[in-house]
């Protein structure tokens, strides 16, 4: 489970709502405050570029869907549909969803490049996926 930039800010503001332990010293308190302090940070970072890197992503797939015309007809033309979607909500929780249907269905158009031996598309799916992450990374401590 990938929890949500909303998910993440609800668990810090809980944990910091909560008292320590009695028994617990202030070395701990002092880790579980680094600990919320980290994750704030990195959900600021997702926050911030979020948006963007759903979008681009999901332009980035619906053109790859577009170059597979011919693997459209073993998956129901789902490829070309997908092809045209637009992003016209632009919420996190709206992007996101879209995010997870087209990466879906990359990945059964990925299994099915693989078992065709397209090394040109398989390539190019491959490729996809780095820029992906590229475009999501975080980074720690900043």
């Amino acid at each position: 489970m990938t929890p949500s930039v909303v998910e993440v800010m609800r668990g810090c503001a809980v944990a910091l709502t909560q008292p320590p332990s009695p028994d617990a010293g202030p070395e701990y308190f002092a880790s579980r405050v680094g600990m919320i302090s980290m994750l704030a940070n990195l959900a600021a970072q997702e926050a911030e570029h979020a948006a963007a890197a759903a979008v681009a992503e999901n332009a980035d797939i619906r053109a790859l869907f577009a170059q597979a015309a011919a693997y459209d007809g073993a998956l129901g033309g789902r490829l070309a549909r997908a092809a045209q979607g637009v992003d016209a909500d632009l919420t996190l929780t709206a992007l996101d969803a879209a995010n997870a249907r087209l990466r879906r269905l990359l990945i059964e158009l990925h299994t099915r490049v693989e078992d065709a031996g397209d090394t040109a598309l398989d390539r190019a799916i491959l490729a996809l996926y780095v820029r992906m992450a590229e475009g999501r990374r975080l980074q720690l401590g900043g």
